[in-house]
């Protein structure tokens, strides 16, 4: 009887052992996501990371023109008393499918006070990329299932029952329906939410940026469902109960896009930064990362006029 019972106790450690190395594997696992230059977390400050896609990156303009630099900048200008680095995450192209995947690494491995989870844009797209359905496929059997919160399970069933073989990217210009599909859409930006929460980090989300409203640009078609999708995540927002910063009021000038009407010029992202740095003022935000808050109650968020 003891011997067995000892034989029980080591299975048992063993079990628990593996299945703590591959999941500290899986939160330290490094891959080239295309990111701009991601620093080494500094403990010693106050940390936000934002998890976006393209519009966060910055595509076509300066590193520095992006809106997650002008926030970081104006952080350490207003409030130099403390330290602060803001880890900007995004990869233009993806979607909460993409931001599910690299969550560990992008997010929890830097234990950030912050997280800001900008994501809708390439997910309402009307167009068809190859991997999106692996995307959903692996947070459906992971997320979804009873064994999928096990790496050691996850591992066993993915070899006896492997998934979709990852693809080069490719896209054709229109598609009937968008990208990740709203119900999923739903299910996995609010596994971003909670899943921060889980790992003592504060989450918010950040609605669609604005289209260019003129109907002559050529990208305008394949966005069809910004609205609904915008909707959607201050429903989440609500039902999760995670701070909302609303970025999706238009601009008052043509200059703030890109000649496609959807990326942002170096005007837009300024704008952007502006509308984020006025949410960071809410009570909830400004407690958390340690910032005064504003005499005026009008400075907490931008209007929505």
């Amino acid at each position: 009887m003891i011997p067995t019972l000892w034989l029980l106790l080591v299975a048992i450690l063993l079990i628990a052992l593996a299945e703590w190395a591959l999941r500290r594997r899986a939160l330290h696992r490094t891959r080239d996501w295309n990111t701009p230059p991601l620093f080494p977390p500094d403990r010693q400050a106050r940390r936000i990371v934002v998890l976006g896609d393209s519009i966060a990156y910055g595509y076509g303009l300066d590193p520095t023109q992006a809106w997650p630099h002008l926030l970081a900048a104006r952080l350490q200008h207003t409030y130099a008393q403390q330290r602060w680095q803001v880890i900007n995450a995004s990869v233009a192209g993806h979607t909460v499918g993409d931001a599910y995947l690299r969550f560990a690494e992008h997010v929890i491995a830097a234990k950030p006070h912050l997280v800001l989870i900008a994501f809708g844009i390439n997910d309402c797209r009307r167009v068809w990329r190859m991997n999106d359905a692996r995307r959903m496929k692996i947070f459906a059997q992971h997320e979804q299932s009873w064994w999928g919160r096990s790496y050691l399970l996850r591992g066993l069933v993915n070899r006896l029952h492997p998934l979709p073989r990852a693809t080069v990217v490719n896209e054709t210009a229109l598609a009937p329906t968008p990208r990740i599909p709203l119900p999923i859409f739903w299910q996995m930006l609010s596994w971003l939410g909670r899943q921060s929460r889980r790992y003592g980090v504060q989450p918010a989300l950040l609605t669609l940026t604005p289209i260019h409203p003129h109907p002559d640009y050529y990208h305008t078609h394949e966005f069809l469902d910004w609205e609904e999708y915008t909707n959607a995540i201050r429903q989440i927002a609500r039902s999760e109960d995670i701070p909302l910063i609303e970025i999706s009021h238009t601009f008052p000038s043509d200059q703030a896009w890109m000649p496609d009407g959807v990326h942002l010029s170096a005007q837009g992202q300024q704008m952007i930064a502006d509308r984020v740095w006025a949410s960071l003022q809410r009570p909830s935000l400004a407690d958390l990362l340690h910032i005064p808050l504003p005499v005026a109650n009008a400075e907490m968020a931008p209007s929505l006029d």
